[in-house]
């Protein structure tokens, strides 16, 4: 006959012996089929039971000469034992429990029968109640790896491996993730690095400024010298009437200098609070988890932190000041409600600058945190928020965040108008932003700003908007090329009044400034009103409310390329 017996108790417990026999003894004589120790199981007798299998009955019968025998709590001489039996050798000796193994059936222990002696084991083992579960899991686990079957043997090895296979996966990805990490955060930092190249030290700011004030120096210088000339020309000459045509062509060029100065300082005079320096700032955060891009950290001067190549250092952890790349550009009003027409790539840079464009490809996504207008009169300045965005043309439509006062709204010439090639115009821009502006100011003023804002783009314009220093910029020249979408005129110093009206002789806005030809040193290129209009249209439909853009205002402080 076949049977098991599983201790539940005593030196045995744990244990599950397998027996297939029709005679077994029990007890401490090592002569015994199931022998306890002597030592630990002090009640149990040297001989202590007697199992005799007859008509495959198994009857358990006392040997000990003192009765002590139990069979399910009850004091037995002698029994019939049955399936699920539970046997006690002694007054508090150790239990164990009988259980049958049909025939035919292999040597192995089913999962519930592992679970209810584990169970039984644990009730009566002295631990912390809290924890049984433990106790609970290592008999099973235990029992199944020593008597189960093969197939649970592989099933329970192979979910005890998972969760150790799960985390070494885990580790690997995680440590693979915090490499790609890791090189990401060095490409940003190089390119963090090209995008902040214009920022600089409050000392290259102040060479740049000084030059901004010589090169203001010099054309001031030329255009004195070009009438002291013309001038000089036009003194009385003895009669000659060889030099009559000469003398026409000296008064008529003079006549054009002037003509063209005072309907500059007419324009400007009429326009001029209507057109606002726009400064802009944006960041980047992390496609997949959403984190800004920050400093590391920075030094004793307020410099951020580079490696040994130079390069600025930047991570997604802690809470340090964001990277924050700040630009500037011109926008101008178009009515008195506050709608405000300016370059698309003003409030998109990130498109246009391919330092940028490689960030988005290294995994983040851009972020517009700063986008503002100072308008000159005004000491502080309009938070923006956009409106509109020309899919087709360099063009957008803002909003400010209340109505603008003091300011005279810009005049569009209508969708048929047509500037005639030779045709006057005027560009208000803000070329050059914070340096030409500064380098337009008394020495001692400017040197008191860059002392008070140091290299900080976002306070460098508050203060100069506070003492308003902030108007805009007069480029004179005349239209050399008309087609339906572009206007191209001559206007030398107008590089860098993206986003600036381009104004005819009646004051009409004929086209916005988008930027300089690249091989035609002089010459610039403005998008005419007809598609100014489109996009005006296109801003009627939406429902953006004012100053609700990702722009609003400037959020965390930070350090950025004035």
């Amino acid at each position: 006959m076949k049977f098991m017996l599983c201790h539940l108790s005593g030196s045995r417990r744990g244990r599950t012996e397998y027996l297939e026999t029709e005679h077994a003894t029990f007890g401490s004589d090592p002569a015994c089929t199931v022998r306890f120790d002597r030592d630990q199981d002090r009640n149990v007798c040297p001989i202590h039971a007697e199992l005799i299998v007859e008509n495959q009955m198994p009857t358990l019968a006392d040997r000990s000469g003192e009765t002590a025998l139990w069979v399910n709590g009850a004091r037995q001489a002698g029994a019939v034992l049955r399936d699920g039996d539970v046997v006690q050798f002694g007054e508090q000796g150790p239990l164990v429990r009988f259980r049958t193994v049909a025939n035919g059936a292999g040597f192995a222990k089913p999962l519930r029968t592992i679970v209810a002696d584990s169970r039984d084991i644990v009730v009566r083992t002295p631990h912390r109640r809290f924890l049984s579960p433990v106790y609970l899991m290592r008999h099973i686990v235990s029992d199944i790896l020593r008597y189960a079957s093969p197939a649970l043997k592989g099933l329970t090895v192979a979910l005890l491996l998972a969760p150790v296979a799960a985390i070494a996966v885990l580790g690997v990805a995680t440590y693979r993730q915090h490499q790609q990490a890791r090189l990401a955060e060095q490409r940003m930092a190089a390119l963090v690095s090209q995008l902040e190249s214009g920022r600089g030290t409050l000392a290259e700011l102040g060479r740049r400024i000084e030059q901004e004030r010589q090169t203001v120096f010099e054309l001031r210088r030329e255009r004195d010298e070009l009438v002291a000339r013309l001038t000089a020309a036009l003194k009385p000459q003895p009669p000659a009437r060889a030099a009559q045509p000469e003398l026409e062509a000296i008064r008529s060029q003079l006549s054009a200098l002037e003509s063209a100065q005072r309907f500059a300082e007419e324009i400007v005079l009429r326009y001029g609070s209507g057109v606002g320096l726009l400064q802009g700032g944006y960041g980047f955060t992390e496609k997949t988890t959403g984190r800004p891009l920050r400093y590391e950290g920075f030094d004793q001067i307020g410099n951020p932190l580079v490696d040994k190549d130079g390069n600025t250092l930047v991570t997604v952890e802690g809470e340090t000041p964001r990277v924050i790349i700040y630009y500037a550009g011109t926008g101008f009003l178009v009515d008195g409600r506050g709608t405000v027409v300016t370059n698309r790539h003003l409030v998109q840079m990130w498109n246009n600058f391919e330092p940028a464009q490689q960030a988005l490809q290294a995994g983040f996504d851009p972020d517009l945190i700063v986008l503002r207008l100072f308008l000159p009169g005004s000491p502080d300045p309009y938070a923006l928020g956009l409106v509109a965005v020309s899919e087709r043309d360099d063009l957008a439509v803002l909003k400010t965040d209340r109505l603008p006062t003091g300011a005279t709204p810009l005049q569009l010439a209508h969708r048929e108008a047509r500037p005639r090639v030779g045709e006057p115009v005027v560009v208000l821009g803000y070329p050059g932003t914070m340096d030409s502006l500064l380098g337009r100011t008394a020495k001692p003023t400017s040197d008191d700003i860059l002392v008070k804002a140091g290299a900080d783009p976002v306070k460098l314009a508050d203060l100069l908007s506070q003492r308003s220093l902030i108007r805009p910029l007069v480029t004179q020249g005349h239209v050399s090329d008309v087609s339906e979408d572009l206007v191209t005129y001559e206007a030398g110093s107008a590089t860098g009044s993206s986003g600036g009206p381009v104004i005819d002789r009646q004051g009409r806005v004929i086209a916005v400034n988008r930027g300089v030809l690249q091989r035609a040193g002089g010459v610039n290129v403005g998008l005419s009103v007809l598609r100014t209009w489109d996009v005006l249209d296109q801003a009627k439909g939406s429902a953006t409310p004012a100053g609700r853009s990702s722009g609003g205002s400037v959020r965390d402080r930070q350090r950025g390329s004035p």
